[in-house]
């Protein structure tokens, strides 16, 4: 056996194990999957009426939504069980890429992930439900409202769960913005004069997000988006000008 030989059987033993324990770590993501869509699809009577919540009951006159195609109503619950997997499956993610990725960060940069994972997930957790309790019952009641003295709402299942969902998860990934500007800053990739420059952009950048964000496209709903996300990105300076403070002082 060459000496070129002894050196590489050493580095494939490795990579191999290494294989072996990314798969392991991706079965893992894929049973967390399934269980979030079994569960889902078990439990999609309780799940849709939670979603339903807030409409108040205002998405037609018997008070519940309509569906207007046979496939519907089961197109809709295979759509919101996959839905229920990857709202499991993505911790299940996360933190499996932490702990592939761990034994490359020192004990500092370790302890600074392990807080911001969970903060991370606080703060879509926040988001949606902000968007739940807040965004969706206002803005619902004012589009359902509106001319209902002229022509009654009967609103399709899958057109509310499209608008519900989407709000839901965009509030979520709005509410981390402070927390991207502060990794931002605190890896020296931007620089929080840079940040701070774009403050004049954020109403009108805001504005143009909400009516992203919002599928009704209406003044009541992007208003409703736009303002948090001003205050958000105010939030995520102040994060970053203290941030800027303690790299002074170091």
């Amino acid at each position: 056996m060459t000496t070129r030989n002894r050196e590489v059987r050493p580095r494939l033993a490795a990579i191999q194990r290494h294989l072996r324990g990314v798969k392991g770590r991706l079965l893992w993501v894929f049973v967390a999957f399934g269980v979030g869509s079994s569960l889902t699809w078990y439990f999609r009577t309780t799940v849709l009426g939670w979603l339903l919540l807030p409409a108040h009951g205002q998405l037609s006159a018997s008070g519940r939504p309509i569906f207007t195609s046979p496939t519907e109503m089961f197109s809709l619950t295979v759509h919101l069980a996959i839905v229920g997997g990857v709202v499991l499956a993505s911790p299940m993610l996360v933190w499996q890429v932490f702990r592939l990725l761990r034994p490359l960060l020192n004990k500092r940069q370790a302890r600074f992930v392990s807080i911001f994972l969970p903060a991370t997930l606080v703060c879509f957790l926040g988001g949606s439900a902000f968007a739940y309790f807040v965004i969706l019952p206002t803005g619902l009641r004012f589009l359902l409202q509106f001319g209902t003295d002229v022509a009654d709402p009967m609103i399709r299942l899958s057109e509310y769960m499209t608008i519900a969902l989407a709000m839901l998860f965009w509030l979520g990934v709005g509410f981390e913005l402070p927390l991207a500007m502060f990794l931002l800053v605190k890896m020296r990739i931007v620089a929080y004069k840079r940040l701070k420059s774009f403050r004049r952009y954020v109403p009108v950048a805001a504005a143009i997000l909400a009516m992203i964000i919002t599928p009704t496209g209406d003044l009541v709903n992007s208003l409703l988006v736009s303002v948090p996300i001003w205050v958000l990105y105010e939030v995520g300076l102040l994060l970053a000008w203290t941030v800027r403070q303690k790299q002074r002082r170091a």
